[in-house]
């Protein structure tokens, strides 16, 4: 055996105080974005589950301060003080109204088209329409405005609310102050009810169909979606389209469907009753205001988190399985810790609260009925807008309970719900309100603009290779990729990294060439970037080839830090731990490890399990050993499979110093310590332990000969105390589970591998070791397993190709 290659190497003098410390575990996340990657049930009812981890972390504020930071953003002069501004724009709606609102009250719950015939929107953009005229559009608002108040039920608000709406967008287009910029002509939204045309939004291999209840569009797309010619009126689609659902036209119209893209905002509405049309001309207090977090306590939502009681096992077996868990020295939790009052019993509940609950509710009778609360609703609408493009920033959802709106802002850091006024009482605020809509251009509407991302519809795109490829350009390099084409990995996500990674070329002269991957992600503010992590790698690992062979190969790497989380936060006053906008560029590899079989396989983890062990000695903690993160290259001389250790956004550096309140890892292949309600020290033995539960996962549900309905390819469904519970008894108590008798089976081979990596993983947990003990207990195991799974290398080949890895200079904006 080459003893250079296993001999366990001088630790690094800077390293020898630090590789053993202990890395603090934190609660762990029971966000949607921890269990996307692997989940395989999109129904409402389980992102349900997994969402309330969202926005039980709401931060709240006032729709005042909402208000100001929207006016702020289509201010002419940068100086100007918002809240001046917005009075302004309140004076100008309320006077609109202030000639008809009288007689509008004075006929509440009647049409006044019963009086007379309704006329017609105001053709044009407002400039030289007749007074009469627009007056006769004032009433029609008024009348819309009436008919939406007094409605009975939810169905019946939707087309009111979509007239009223779209008749204050017409009467707006020809207001214009000084204060503000004219509204955008290249967007001229239209708000559209859509309800029950189906919105699907594609994650990986699966498909979430959501029934957003009224969209916010650009009038080009409200045109395509009703066959439209290019040159149809803005008013002709309003008066004849908008306040009908596409669904129902989709027969006589281009089968165009929309994604969520070209959802620049929904509405969402909750009917309980009929109110009353009750003007209240003047200013809008804050005492006036409506508390969005009693109308979720209302609805009861909190229920299964606060009582942190879980289902009972009734299998017979199980039962018996307890009775041995209890005989092992492993602490399982049985219930949640997480109780206390409603997340949202304070004016601010921080998105950074450090919660120690870590169960998902379970599913119950009653899940369906909080599954289709008003906030889930909103957060599944706001996380399907948020990924459906590398380039969303942010979103808003309108939220419509009876007559009072509330708004919800999403980004990458969390949600921000406002409290809500009562558009009943407080119409000119609405059309206050449109004004500034109708007025934002596409990054105010959360689609970004810089121009290193080349995603502006109306720039200069003469430097794409194609009309339909996207150039991004990273510290002066200039890559191109294709939207449409199927990113290789996608995070499902609203607060949180939300990576996603996609196939390009660079450019290299006037030629597109080259063979790499981008890779876009909001990193904390406060964390080192992957790039810097790397270049600490580069610089402990002295071109040591046990790392730089097994790592990946940067090419680019970019912080934009002006795009980021932070000017919401400020604006509305709420604590912001600010997660910023990255992009990598590094070569593109061959292949995750779940691609290979037999003895490639287990050469290639077995490399990555050397590399992430030399790594852990000089002080880099990656802390994320996942399926997806074990990859490998191929050398084009010889055709031998080396295995890659990558993403290294989660990696622990002695100069980390993070405001992240989750504990790291990809929940199915996490160590069972860490999947606990208690925080525990993150150590070197629950990596290790990671690499087998991956080694596992292949084995029996992504290999050609996995087996089928295999128990494990649901973990990713599971909240953290259920599937620590799982991997205990599947470590623990497999003969007798009765989860494993079919695998039993399926062949003397397969069990025995089972069986070897069981021990492996037993072993890890019972003997207590440093790192050293660990990393040569496992090899040990892995020697004494070569029966059962031939190893086709024991030792390094001699003719092993040295990788060059470039430095990366992680350039600042």
């Amino acid at each position: 055996m080459n003893e250079t290659r296993n001999a366990t190497p001088p630790l690094d003098p800077v390293a020898k105080s630090q590789y053993e410390s202990e890395v603090q575990s934190t609660p762990n996340s029971n966000a949607i974005g921890s269990a996307s990657g692997y989940m395989n049930d999109f129904r409402r009812e389980n992102t349900a589950r997994w969402l309330l981890g969202d926005v039980e972390k709401t931060r709240t504020a006032s729709i005042f301060a909402m208000l100001h930071a929207f006016t702020r953003r289509i201010c002419t002069d940068p100086d100007s003080d918002p809240k001046e501004v917005l009075k302004t724009i309140i004076d100008m709606t309320s006077k609109m109204t202030d000639d008809v609102s009288s007689n509008s009250s004075t006929k509440a719950g009647q049409s006044t088209s019963k009086s007379r015939s309704t006329p017609r929107i105001a053709k044009g953009k407002g400039r030289g329409v007749p007074s009469e005229e627009k007056k006769w559009n004032i009433e029609k608002l008024m009348d819309f405005h009436s008919q939406f108040v007094t409605a009975e039920n939810e169905k019946d608000s939707y087309s009111p609310w979509v007239k009223m709406t779209n008749t204050a967008l017409e009467l707006l287009r020809d207001k214009e102050l000084p204060e503000t910029r004219g509204y955008d002509t290249e967007i001229d939204i239209i708000l559209q009810h859509n309800d029950p045309n189906i919105l699907r939004y594609a994650h990986n291999d699966q498909t979430l169909n959501r029934k957003p209840d009224s969209i916010f569009m650009p009038i080009s797309t409200a045109r395509m979606l009703h066959g439209c010619k290019d040159d149809t009126k803005w008013t002709d689609v309003a008066e004849n389209h908008a306040n009908k659902s596409p669904k129902k036209t989709r027969e006589d119209a281009n089968p165009w469907e929309l994604n969520w893209g070209d959802a620049f905002s929904s509405v969402e509405y909750k009917r309980k009753s009929a109110q009353k049309v009750d003007p209240q001309p003047g200013d809008l207090f804050e005492e006036s205001l409506k508390d969005f977090g009693d109308i979720l306590r209302g609805e009861k939502i909190w229920t299964q988190l606060e009582t942190g009681k879980k289902r009972k096992r009734s299998n017979d077996d199980e039962r018996q399985d307890d009775n041995a868990v209890k005989s092992r020295k492993i602490e399982i939790s049985n219930s949640s810790n997480n109780k206390g009052n409603g997340p949202l019993s304070g004016p601010s509940h921080s998105s950074q609260s450090g919660q120690t609950g870590s169960s998902v509710p379970p599913r119950t009778a009653s899940s369906k009925d909080w599954s289709h609360s008003v906030a889930i609703q909103s957060a599944e609408y706001g996380l399907n807008r948020l990924c459906c493009s590398f380039d969303i920033t942010h979103t808003f959802i309108f939220v419509l309970i009876d007559t009072t709106l509330y708004i919800s802002w999403y980004d990458h850091e969390g949600i921000i719900t406002t409290s809500g006024f009562d558009v009943a009482k407080y119409l000119s605020h609405y059309l206050a309100l449109l004004y500034i809509l109708q007025r934002f251009n596409r990054n105010d509407w959360g689609r970004c603009e810089d121009p290193r991302l080349d995603t502006n519809p109306r720039g200069d795109h003469s430097n794409r290779p194609s009309p339909d490829k996207l150039v991004v350009t990273v510290q002066g390099k200039k890559f191109t990729f294709d939207l449409e084409n199927r990113p290789v990995h996608k995070t499902l996500a609203i607060s949180g990294r939300t990576t996603s990674v996609w196939d390009c070329e660079m450019q290299e002269g006037d030629k597109w060439k080259g063979n790499y991957v981008i890779k876009f992600s909001w990193k904390e503010k406060s964390r080192e970037s992957e790039g810097e992590i790397m270049n600490q790698i580069l610089e402990k690992a002295n071109s040591r080839p046990e790392i730089i062979n097994y790592i990946p190969r940067f090419i680019a790497c970019e912080v934009f830090s002006g795009i980021s989380t932070k000017d919401i936060r400020t604006s509305l006053g709420v604590d912001s731990h600010t997660r910023e906008f990255v992009v990598v560029v590094m070569e593109k590899l061959d292949g995750k490890i779940s691609d290979l079989e037999g003895d490639e396989f287990w050469d290639v983890i077995w490399d990555c399990f050397d590399c992430h062990y030399h790594l852990w000695k000089l002080g880099i903690r990656h802390r994320d050993i996942s399926e997806g993160n074990l990859m490998y290259w191929r050398d084009p001389k010889t055709k031998a499979a080396y295995g890659v250790l990558i993403d290294y956004d989660l990696t622990s550096t002695s100069n980390e110093a993070s405001n992240n309140k989750q504990r790291t890892g990809t929940r199915p292949f996490m160590a069972i310590p860490l999947l606990g309600p208690v925080p525990v020290v993150h150590k070197y033995q629950h990596d290790v332990e990671s690499f087998f539960w991956v080694a596992l996962y292949v084995l029996l549900c992504v290999s050609k000969d996995a087996v089928r309905d295999c128990p494990m390819s649901s973990w990713g469904n599971l909240g953290s105390e259920d599937l620590q519970e799982k991997k205990f008894f599947y470590i623990n108590i497999s003969w007798n589970y009765p989860a494993f008798k079919p695998w039993q089976s399926t062949g003397v081979t397969r069990w025995s591998r089972w069986h070897s990596i069981r021990d492996i993983v037993k072993k890890i947990q019972d003997t207590p070791c440093d790192t050293d003990g660990l990393y040569l207990l496992a090899k040990r195991a892995r020697e004494a397993s070569v029966g059962k799974f031939p190893l086709k290398r024991q030792t390094p080949r001699p003719d092993m190709p040295h990788r060059e890895s470039p430095s990366i200079l992680i350039k600042q904006h």
